[in-house]
């Protein structure tokens, strides 16, 4: 599990500094790549879609038409997008910092899990963890071509990170019920085997013994025979 969580947050720390060392990375043209992918691979299921949708579209306890809504807004963000690709392209960005920075922190705690015992003391190596990592990710960026280091960046790339604290606060509050369950259980299995004399004998000493009273037994009832 330790070799795991570390492979887990090398890939995400690596990732992001991989994604900073690129001179003009755009998420747009990005997106726009992954849509062209992802129409060509749908476009060879396209009869099965149809029926698909079809089928959705009967079995939904509503009426589509009152989806229509969400349709028009959709439309209205696309044409948006193409009127003002670079606000779209800045917050995109930012999501897309916040995203990344949330599951670096998770990792971090993950990892530090494994090392401290006490919860605390986990969750706030995985802020300063993740807290460093996204400093050492702008000063980074200082460094390359068309990049700038932006102390706004470090305090969105922050945002991520609160809100990965946040969501592990969350998880171990609405666990902890199961978690001291299993942890009792634990001590009571610990304190069963410290209260077993240690000169007792296993199951297979026990078995060995009873086979052979019960052969010595047959012996001798043939000898009297």
């Amino acid at each position: 599990m330790k070799v795991r969580a570390w492979l887990i947050l090398f890939f995400f720390i690596g990732l992001i500094f991989y994604l900073s060392s690129i001179p003009g990375l755009q998420v747009l043209p990005v997106l726009r790549y992954i849509h062209s992918l992802l129409e060509n691979i749908l476009s060879k299921f396209d009869m099965s879609l149809v029926r698909f949708s079809n089928w959705l579209g009967n079995s939904l306890p509503f009426d589509i038409s009152d989806l229509r809504p969400f349709k028009v807004a959709g439309r209205d963000f696309i044409e948006y997008t193409s009127d003002n690709p670079r606000i779209v392209e800045f917050i995109l960005r930012k999501i897309a910092h916040v995203v990344m920075f949330f599951f670096i922190t998770l990792a971090f705690f993950l990892l530090a899990s494994h090392y401290v015992k006490k919860v605390r003391s986990a969750i706030l190596l995985a802020f300063l963890g993740g807290t460093i990592i996204a400093i050492l990710d702008e000063y980074r960026q200082s460094f390359v071509p068309t990049r700038v280091a932006s102390l706004t960046d470090v305090f969105i790339n922050l945002v991520g990170v609160t809100l990965a604290i946040f969501f592990i606060w969350f998880a171990l509050f609405i666990t902890k019920g199961v978690r001291m369950k299993e942890y009792y259980k634990k001590i009571s299995t610990e304190e069963i085997q410290q209260e077993l004399p240690q000169s007792a004998p296993s199951l297979d000493e026990q078995q060995t013994k009873i086979y052979d009273k019960s052969f010595k037994e047959k012996l001798s009832n043939n000898g009297k025979q």
